[in-house]
């Protein structure tokens, strides 16, 4: 494949932070509907909706400045509002989001493991979306290769002229058999809260630790070899099989 008669330019990134945005909503959507067939309670969700997207964004924006520490150093103080530098880092923004979902849940004494289980084939379905924007895009691009699959970007912002590792297309099909795996096991572990989205996890995990390696994109490196990313992969990796051998138990 080739695209180098396309030419995205700066309009490009305009574009992903859209469709990071498209995903968002349809994902909420599919999780509101989950919420309607499921009989969970509608009234909670609308009223406490506000304060998980509150808690989404504000992460979702620590992480992007994390992940990109140049923009701290270019804007300083006021580095969180420039959303038009490194815009909302998309994970970040669903662990803030699902944090404040846990806090009110908490709160109300409500079974925080089975909302997560009814969000996560909405969350899979939001990822799948942002798997193409990156791909589009060239948000994520891969290291240099010599496939026939191979992806030539010329647009602003990939720095590798020749064909690259379709690294989000990669990450679309692994992802895309996690979703599948979700549909096909919902029903049949309803019994026992947490242990779809644990087991969803760590398979996302696993695979985006996998995938970081044949990324060619700049991103903060740790002793020129592991990414930060990776060190979040592990750390989610760890915890979420620290709640599926207790939840064994």
């Amino acid at each position: 494949m080739n695209f180098s008669q396309l030419n995205f330019g700066v309009f490009a990134i305009k574009i992903y932070g859209l469709l990071l945005s498209i995903a968002f909503l349809i994902a909420v959507l599919r999780f509101y509907k989950r919420i309607i067939q499921k009989d969970f309670s509608v009234e909670f969700f609308l009223h406490h909706f506000w304060r998980w997207v509150l808690g989404g964004v504000v992460l979702g924006r620590i992480s992007a400045l994390f992940f990109e520490p140049q923009i701290l150093s270019q804007y300083g103080l006021f580095s969180f509002f420039a959303f038009w530098e490194g815009e909302i880092y998309f994970f970040g923004a669903l662990v803030g989001f699902l944090f404040a979902m846990y806090l009110d849940l908490r709160k109300q004494k409500e079974n925080f493991l089975q909302w997560l289980d009814l969000a996560v084939p909405a969350i899979f379905l939001g990822v799948l979306i942002v798997d193409w924007a990156q791909f589009f895009t060239g948000a994520i691009y891969g290291k240099e290769t010599d496939f026939f699959w191979g992806v030539q970007y010329e647009t602003f912002g990939v720095e590798i002229l020749n064909p690259v590792h379709p690294v989000s297309l990669y990450a679309f099909l692994a992802h895309f058999w996690i979703f599948h795996g979700i549909k096909k096991y919902e029903k049949k572990l309803e019994k026992f809260p947490g242990k779809l989205s644990f087991q969803a996890g760590i398979l996302f995990f696993s695979t985006d630790f996998l995938l970081q390696f044949v990324r060619g994109d700049n991103t903060f490196m740790l002793f020129d070899f592991w990414r930060i990313e990776q060190v979040f992969d592990v750390v989610m990796l760890g915890i979420l099989t620290l709640f599926l051998w207790k939840d064994k138990k």
